[in-house]
């Protein structure tokens, strides 16, 4: 496993990969309600996946091996999404709430970040199944263990080479958690990093006239490292426990 330590010097820890249990069905929902400092929230934001949304919740509530309270940020689906979320609701599986105006996926998880109660807040993908038991409790674990600030499948080094924005200027892509599942822990960061999730572009030091493109969650590593907090990225081989289709809700709304 990739860890980096408080100083920035990334150390890889040997070690077994985490093997987790044999999948079984839940006892059932958690139903939401006040989390506390030692709990676990999940956010899921979505428009028009409802058959995606539909999977990830079943699958994540199925597979999860630890407590957890969700949340879904819907931005005005039209797809049917909101009858199956408010039903999700009514039988407990989750808290709901509407932006009928729209909300861009970094502006729900900027608005989770302030007003989360939980100790830990994950962050997943609508267009994500999970598919071995444990993987939630592998996240939770492994920041306990690690004492990591944040804990992400992997970090993704995007190849830049040859990349020109609109404006002429070259672009180098700077590293990000895998913004499809995420967790934070905000006893850490609250407070300390208020760096926002959203796209942003900022001056290149190493290419004249070039720029730093920051993808999500890019600015909120780059600011984990410079207030010296740790995060780790699972081992090879983890990402097995879940498929992420990938680019659902961006292909359809970005057209």
């Amino acid at each position: 496993m990739l860890f980096r330590s408080p100083t920035g010097a990334p150390v890889c820890h040997a070690g077994p990969v985490m093997t987790t249990p044999e999948p079984t069905p839940s006892t059932g929902p958690h139903h939401p309600g006040a989390a506390d400092r030692s709990g676990v929230r999940v956010h899921v934001a979505t428009i028009d996946t409802a058959a995606a949304t539909e999977l990830c919740i079943r699958t994540m509530h199925r597979f999860a091996g630890h407590p957890f309270d969700l949340v879904v940020g819907d931005g005005g689906s039209k797809d049917g999404s909101l009858p199956m979320l408010r039903r999700f609701e009514h039988e407990g599986w989750l808290a709901l709430t509407v932006a009928e105006g729209g909300r861009r996926h970094a502006e729900w998880l900027n608005l989770w970040m302030a007003e989360c109660p939980a100790r830990y807040a994950v962050f997943v993908d609508s267009d994500m199944e999970f598919r071995r038991a444990g993987w939630l409790a592998d996240l939770v674990a492994t920041a306990e263990r690690t004492g990591a600030a944040m804990v992400t499948s992997r970090i993704q080094t995007l190849d830049d080479k040859g990349h020109v924005g609109n404006d002429g200027a070259p672009w180098r892509w700077a590293p990000r958690p895998t913004p499809w599942l995420i967790l934070v822990d905000l006893q850490q960061v609250q407070g300390v990093v208020d760096t926002g999730w959203g796209f942003r572009l900022r001056p290149d030091p190493q290419r004249e006239g070039g720029k730093i493109a920051y993808d999500t969650g890019a600015a909120f590593l780059e600011a984990l490292d410079a207030q010296g907090l740790s995060w780790a990225a699972m081992p090879d081989g983890w990402s097995d426990c879940y498929h992420h289709y990938g680019g659902m809700t961006w292909v359809r709304h970005n057209k």
